[in-house]
């Protein structure tokens, strides 16, 4: 099954799980300083794809979207502002973040600038046949690390300057450790990249109060699939 063979409610429920697996990604960097390498690349490299020709130019392999998945069919009743899960207040900020990036016409036309000088994880400089399923760190190590710090500068220049800030919790280690923070900053970019696609192809705020119960069913369905 690809991404272009999905319905807009599947497509939909998708686009979510990609903004939940940037936040499932966030936290465990900020509390175990590690994260799959495979797992970051799918949600990273679709920034660089700005005018995608096609869905599953964005989901190239659906089974990277299962973490997300399984996240909705166990908590999407759980979208209530009370809620204090670190994945779900980062979820409901990146879509939040959304909502004043897309306010500020000026800053969307300078990330796609600046994008379009950074180099994604699959050029050239990676060998894809070196990489393994739970490789945390590709080939090509040096570009790789040049482009999440790109991608942390840009978030920084740019969301960072919004008037709302997510405050990401972790250990001090971690979140101090520059490599790390720059992850960090490529994944909640990634997530509102995830977060305004979500939004173009139907996705509104109150879909998560009030069609709650079919994320659900439409999760657990895409996981038996």
């Amino acid at each position: 099954m690809s991404a272009d063979s999905l319905q807009r409610p599947q497509l939909r429920t998708l686009t979510l799980s990609a903004v939940v697996q940037s936040a499932q990604l966030v936290r465990g960097l900020a509390h175990t300083g590690s994260a799959s390498f495979p797992a970051m690349e799918a949600l990273i490299d679709p920034l660089f794809v700005l005018n995608s020709p096609s869905f599953t130019t964005i989901f190239p392999d659906l089974r990277l979207a299962r973490p997300g998945l399984e996240w909705l069919t166990a908590r999407a009743r759980q979208f209530s502002p009370g809620g204090n899960d670190e994945v779900l207040r980062y979820t409901r900020n990146l879509l939040l973040l959304r909502t004043k990036l897309m306010a500020d016409t000026e800053m969307l036309s300078r990330l796609g600038r600046r994008l379009q000088s950074i180099s994604p994880f699959s050029a050239p400089h990676t060998d894809p046949h070196r990489q393994t399923k739970h490789q945390t760190e590709p080939a090509g190590l040096h570009e790789t690390e040049r482009s999440f710090e790109a991608l942390a500068t840009l978030y920084q220049d740019t969301i960072s300057t919004l008037p709302f800030r997510i405050q990401v919790q972790g250990k001090v280690e971690h979140l101090q450790d520059e490599r790390i923070a720059n992850r960090i900053r490529a994944l909640l970019l990634a997530g509102i990249r995830f977060a305004v696609l979500w939004h173009q192809i139907g996705g509104r705020p109150w879909h998560l109060f009030i069609l709650r119960g079919r994320i659900n069913r439409i999760a657990t369905s895409m996981l038996k699939s």
